[in-house]
């Protein structure tokens, strides 16, 4: 009898022979003949073409069955394209037709491209393309006599089945089976799961049955039946028992090292074991890489996941990355060798020459997809080298010598063990997938059993790891073709970061200013930046590029400065290809809310003169819309690679300084609600004076209103018959004595007083946190009878022009690009947004040209005061903008854009390179104020 693989093997020549096939007349007979012999049946010995049918030969126009088997199958075959469902009815009216002993338990209607399989007691059927046949040939297991166990649904994978394995993870471990034994029993159980559903063993469902018809019911021989079948599938069939059961003999070498390390027995309960058999009759075998990264989510603890930094990646999000860094280009070679045989085969060897390494791998998805994406155009590239002989029926000769991308070109570093054990056995699962693919492509069924290849995939700290060394560079280095890092490091905040992951930060920078600035993952870069480097020097015939996934932050406002300038300056990199500003999108339970971006670097000298690839998006949920660059700046915009650094004041002499608002630094004594004011007021009346409007960003955008104690110049004499006042300010003295920073200590001798105290009697604010919605971030007037706080600027004194500069579009543009944000919103800075601003000359502008900025920023004022019962964050909402408002604005806009010689028309890409044109030629006078200047090292900032 032939064996499961042996019957895919010849469903698969099957499928390739009859793909093309249409006629029904002509070919039908041969094709159920055909069919028949892959399960290793002479059709002559067991069924009949045209058998009539007694009673439809009047009325029915025709009255023959095609095929039939008495008392088993039917077959109906129909031209294609022709609708199976309604052949299946008429092949049911034949049944019912038949003498009792006749009528067959099983009916199958073709139309050469699509099989319908129908159980006649149970009106159950699947339909499926031919192609799919290798896949499906369980489901005529009763043509040779063995069934398929029923109750085994076919619904896929999903999220929802990731979680069932975390819930059996969660009652293991709760059970106190912990640790190293648990992660590696996982990882097995997941194994097995896809075995029994894609072939990898000859006969589907073995995993099943074994659990079904040979543990209890109560768990308790559970776990040591699985550590035996672990020893089984670790054992050479030479090396076996020769009384094995036959039930675990079935079960074949698996090798790879998956199954040797011995482990504690887990001890099952009920519920356990029925979690394990429901995973079971789901068809894993249409797992995505997308799951492995699911699972490892739902089974991790939450706060782990966030101190590790671990947020898991979706593969279209994943697709965006591996696109430009090699998948596009290698599909353009594909398609430039089509028609010749020596393109197609040097197409062939380049593909075992790449390597990958992902220094912060997870569960394997970048990897996982890259390996599928790899195999996927190796195949296209061999079905069409094999097209004649495919096309005549016959099969590919020794596939497994033809596949040459293997696993063993996949590198990874993973600091927690359990994902690197997820990524490690996902390799083969995915090699398994795509041996599958090749097998239903090439004609032959292609198990690589026992594992020869593994994915290198290590347990560690990858800031603590040798890149090279892991990568065997020394050794392999003369035979690559190209390496590629790609990956999504771990997102930690420069504010959340563990005092050692700090130091790892800063020791990776090598002394760079400001590092202490960095998230966590600026060490990737600069790590991937330092290998290229010397990839390039040590070995120049291999070609590096890097791609990496991370928060939108690195590519924004102080963190440019010493990332960048390392990366670009130090080690000699160009941005060739990025992102710009997207949000993740994720299926995984409890996903992570982040606003990220790819940036794709590689050497200078091998990236050459462009163009760039520059992905932009209207909005952080929008489709990426792809510009040609000419260069990419650290702020992923088109434009030269200059980097704006930190300034203490205005790049221009004669521009308004700016100051942050007023900090109270009270512990909230000085600070009253409307109803305390009320309060304070009933009980002292002769505070009145000394009560003042307080505004932060949230009131002035939104219109809310609190107070503030403003005691400056007070006279002692007044406050002395204020005891509610007193009162307060005694418990602002006793707040700061009792903080633990020596400066605000130091600011209890004057308790009375905010610690800042600025109030000029007329003055511009803008706010430090604005929406990423609005096209403007909204600057405003006040006088001295309001205070503003420290989440505002001010910038005391400011002309009609000073405004209008400021609120301009091109000025959003700048602090667009060189501020950073919260999560996606602007964030405003002293030192980057408005000090480095390149201002023009305004003693070289014509008077004509301040008095039209000073008339349009006039009218933008009065547009707004039309609307007076409106606040600004709903003027400036880009749904409910005022048209005489967006009217005022676009005026402003051309008025000082003419500054520059910019006409309306510019585009904000436009708009950008100019600026920093004019920023680089500034840029010198940071050095005279003794400020530094771009780009370069500086000392080692003191902690």
């Amino acid at each position: 009898m032939l064996t499961w693989n042996e019957i895919r093997t010849r469903a698969a020549q099957f499928a390739g022979r009859w793909g093309t096939a249409t006629q029904e007349n002509a070919e039908a007979q041969t094709f159920w003949n055909e069919f028949l012999q892959v399960f290793g049946i002479d059709r002559r010995r067991v069924a009949a073409f045209e058998r009539k049918v007694r009673g439809l030969e009047k009325g029915s126009g025709r009255g023959r069955i095609d095929l039939l088997w008495p008392g088993l199958f039917m077959a109906e075959h129909k031209s294609k394209g022709r609708d199976l469902e309604a052949a299946t009815a008429q092949a049911l009216d034949y049944v019912a037709a038949l003498e009792a002993h006749e009528r067959p338990q099983w009916v199958a209607v073709s139309d050469f491209g699509q099989i319908r399989l129908q159980e006649v007691a149970s009106a159950e059927a699947w339909q499926f393309p031919l192609a799919e046949l290798p896949q499906q040939v369980e489901r005529f297991a009763f043509l040779i006599g063995k069934q398929l166990r029923h109750g085994r649904e076919a619904d896929p994978v999903n999220v929802k089945a990731a979680g069932q394995m975390g819930k059996l993870h969660g009652l293991l471990e709760a059970s106190g089976y912990t640790g190293h034994a648990l992660e590696v029993l996982l990882v097995r159980l997941l194994f097995l799961l896809f075995g029994d559903d894609t072939g990898l063993w000859d006969e589907r469902g073995l995993f099943y049955d074994l659990l079904a018809d040979h543990t209890r019911s109560d768990g308790e021989d559970t776990g040591a039946l699985l550590a035996r079948l672990f020893q089984v599938l670790d054992t050479p069939p030479e090396r076996r028992q020769a009384n094995l059961p036959q039930w675990l003999a079935a079960f074949p070498y698996v090798n790879g090292e998956l199954f040797r390390e011995r482990i504690d027995l887990a001890d099952f309960s009920p519920g356990m074991r029925q979690i394990l058999l429901e995973a079971c009759t789901l068809d894993w075998g249409a797992v995505s890489p997308a799951i492995f990264g699911s699972m490892f989510q739902a089974v991790m603890d939450e706060r782990e996941r966030r101190n590790l930094g671990a947020h898991y990646t979706s593969e279209a999000n994943i697709l965006k990355v591996l696109g430009p860094l090699f998948l596009d280009e290698l599909r353009g070679r594909r398609e430039a060798a089509r028609g010749s045989k020596a393109k197609l085969q040097a197409f062939l060897d380049l593909l075992p020459r790449l390597r990958f390494l992902d220094p912060a791998c997870g569960s394997g998805n970048f990897l996982l997809l890259a390996y599928r994406e790899l195999r996927r155009l190796e195949l296209d590239a061999l079905a069409e080298l094999f097209r004649e002989r495919l096309a005549g029926g016959q099969q590919v000769l020794d596939i497994a010598s033809q596949i040459k991308v293997n696993v063993g070109q996949f590198y990874g570093i993973e600091y927690d063990e359990f994902p690197a054990q997820i990524a490690r056995v996902a390799m083969w699962l995915a090699d398994h997938q795509a041996n599958i693919e090749a097998s239903r492509t090439l004609g032959q069924n292609f198990v690589n059993l026992p594992l020869t290849q593994a994915a290198h995939i290590r347990h560690g700290d990858a800031l603590e790891t040798d890149w090279a060394e892991h990568l065997n560079l020394e050794r392999d280095a003369p035979q690559l073709a190209r390496l590629y890092i790609v990956g999504n490091p771990p997102f930690v905040g420069g504010k959340k970061m563990s005092a050692a992951q700090r130091a790892q930060v800063v020791r990776e920078l090598g002394g760079v200013r400001d590092a202490g600035v960095l998230d966590y993952v600026a060490a990737w870069y600069v790590r991937a930046a330092r290998l290229m480097q010397a990839v390039r020097r040590d070995f120049p015939h291999l070609r590096v590029a890097t791609a990496l996934v991370s928060t939108n932050s690195v590519t924004q406002g102080e963190q440019v400065a010493p990332l960048w300038g390392s990366v670009l300056g130090q080690y000699g990199q160009t941005i060739t290809a990025a992102h710009r500003t997207f949000k993740w999108s994720n299926d995984a339970p409890g996903q992570a809310a982040v606003h990220c971006v790819t940036v794709q670097f590689e050497p200078s000298a091998q990236a050459g003169p462009g163009p760039r690839r520059l992905f932009t998006y209207a909005s952080p949920t929008a489709a990426p819309l792809e510009v040609r660059a000419g260069h990419i700046t650290p702020y992923l915009t088109d434009g030269p690679p200059v980097i704006v650094r930190k300034a203490g004041q205005p790049l221009r002499s004669g521009v308004p300084p700016i100051h942050f608002g007023n900090m109270p630094l009270d512990g909230g004594h000085l600070l009253l609600t409307e109803q305390e004011r009320a309060e304070l007021l009933a009980k002292e009346p002769a505070a009145a004076p000394f009560i003042r409007p307080l505004l932060d960003a949230q009131d002035y955008l939104n219109g809310g209103t609190r107070y503030c104690l403003w005691l400056e110049g007070a006279e002692p004499a007044d406050l002395a018959r204020l005891p509610e006042v007193r009162q307060r300010i005694e418990a602002v003295r006793q707040w700061r004595l009792s903080s633990v920073a020596p400066s605000t200590r130091k600011f209890a001798q004057t308790p009375a007083l905010f610690r800042d105290r600025r109030l000029p009697e007329r003055y511009l604010v803008i706010p430090k946190v604005s929406s990423e919605r609005r096209e403007y971030v909204p600057i405003g007037y006040l006088d001295s009878g309001t205070v503003v706080n420290d989440l505002l600027f001010m910038v005391p004194n400011a002309d009609l022009y000073t405004f209008g500069v400021l609120q301009s579009r091109l000025h959003m543009d700048w602090m667009r690009a060189v501020s950073g944000r919260l999560e996606s919103r602007y964030r405003y800075s002293k030192d980057l947004s408005y000090n480095t601003f390149p201002w023009p000359e305004r003693s070289a502008l014509k008077p004509a040209q301040v008095r039209a900025v000073e008339k349009a920023a006039q009218q933008v004022l009065e547009a707004r005061a039309r609307y007076p019962r409106s606040t600004l964050a709903q003027l400036y909402d880009p749904i409910l903008m005022p048209a005489e408002l967006r009217a005022a604005h676009a005026a402003l806009d051309r008025a000082v854009e003419a500054l520059y010689g910019l006409r309306g028309s510019s585009t904000e890409a436009e708009r950008l390179a100019l600026l920093l044109g004019k920023y680089q030629e500034l840029a010198p006078t940071l050095e005279s104020q003794g400020q530094p200047r771009p780009p370069g090292r500086g000392r080692r900032k003191r902690a």
